[in-house]
């Protein structure tokens, strides 16, 4: 279910706020959901669109509320990553790759047909935001978009950046961190997930180091989001089947972890090769990683491993991804929902957050 107006655009499914009134030189934020929450979490940003000058692009990934299922052929790779043998792996790296191919194939398409004003300055361009799980695909994206073919459209050269949006560490690849905790989810018990998404949404104090990391205890202000959003607000911003036993998010995070293909795709993304190894531009994309300081521990420690895979790079002499780490001030795992306007300027770069 969702309380947005969808139209089917490409292979996914966009709310679009338009071309802002008078400017031809706008910039583009297209914000990617995550893990069961849909575009329909990021509605409460809609009304500042206009305010900002931005053109606001939120989008539904396949198996979502009007974005295109995906076909038993296109699941067979994602199936085969049951087995744990090289063919399993190899197939869970065919299925991420083409993931990032229906991105690429949707930015050129919109792009084209939208008249896309590339980047000219601080004006122009796409800022490509995934929240939550959402960064896995922009993720594969930034590691793979070198090797799809290029049209008319150049998609490298529009792109601000490519903006990770208080990711966890495991979303992106980066190893589990053993102390931690995380409730079990079971999405057919409605006591399992509203445990999980109690924890997953509240605020929490965190320490400056991963062995500081508050796992459990929430502070008692503010509340977390879910607890105080309506239940037809959470009805129309989520859609479970993705998510559940066999759903194509679920198969994607279990199998991926399990064959090393989610961190395998970051370590492409974020380590560059030789000059010249990314073709079309796309070694010159920026990452922007913002995180929420009070989220939920998972975000908070990737950017902990963000900085350390940077670092050891650096020791190394290695070639990494030019990149911007935003810590959000006050913020937890759903900030868009519960301050829109302070979220849409983070992401835009114009607030000291």
């Amino acid at each position: 279910m969702t309380a947005l107006p969808l139209s089917r655009y490409g292979k996914f499914a966009v709310h679009d706020t338009g071309v802002p009134t008078g400017d031809g030189e706008y910039i583009t934020l297209l914000l990617l959901h995550g893990f069961v929450w849909h575009s329909g979490i990021f509605s409460r940003m809609v009304p500042f669109a206009s305010k900002y000058n931005v053109r606001l692009l939120l989008v539904n990934r396949r198996d979502y509320p009007g974005a295109l299922a995906f076909t038993e052929t296109e699941l067979k790779p994602l199936k085969a990553g049951a087995a744990q043998t090289s063919y399993g792996a190899e197939s869970m790296r065919e299925y991420l790759k083409g993931r990032g191919r229906d991105l690429h194939e949707f930015l050129e398409l919109f792009i084209e047909q939208e008249r896309i004003p590339k980047p000219n300055g601080a004006r122009g361009g796409i800022i490509l935001a995934g929240w939550s799980m959402g960064a896995m695909f922009t993720t594969a994206l930034l590691a793979y978009g070198s090797s799809f073919p290029v049209g008319k459209i150049n998609v490298a050269t529009y792109l601000r950046c490519v903006l990770n949006h208080d990711s966890s560490n495991e979303t992106l690849g980066y190893p589990t961190f053993e102390p931690g905790y995380n409730p079990i989810i079971d999405l057919s018990s409605k006591q399992s997930t509203d445990a999980f998404c109690e924890w997953l949404s509240a605020y929490y104090a965190h320490g400056k180091t991963p062995a500081t990391l508050e796992f459990r205890t929430p502070l008692p202000e503010p509340k977390a989001t879910t607890l105080v959003m309506s239940v037809d607000e959470i009805q129309s911003t989520t859609y479970t089947p993705p998510g559940q036993l066999g759903g194509s998010d679920l198969l994607l995070l279990i199998y991926g972890k399990r064959h090393g293909t989610i961190q395998e795709a970051r370590r492409r993304a974020y380590l560059l090769g030789a000059d010249g190894e990314g073709a079309h531009g796309w070694d010159e994309v920026k990452l922007k990683h913002v995180w929420c300081e009070q989220s939920a521990w998972r975000g908070v420690m990737a950017k902990f491993c963000l900085e350390e895979e940077a670092e050891t790079a650096r020791k190394e002499g290695k070639k990494f991804r030019t990149h911007e780490i935003v810590g959000m001030k006050r913020a937890n795992h759903f900030i868009h929902w519960d301050e829109p306007e302070r979220t849409l300027l983070t992401l835009l770069g114009k607030t000291d957050t």
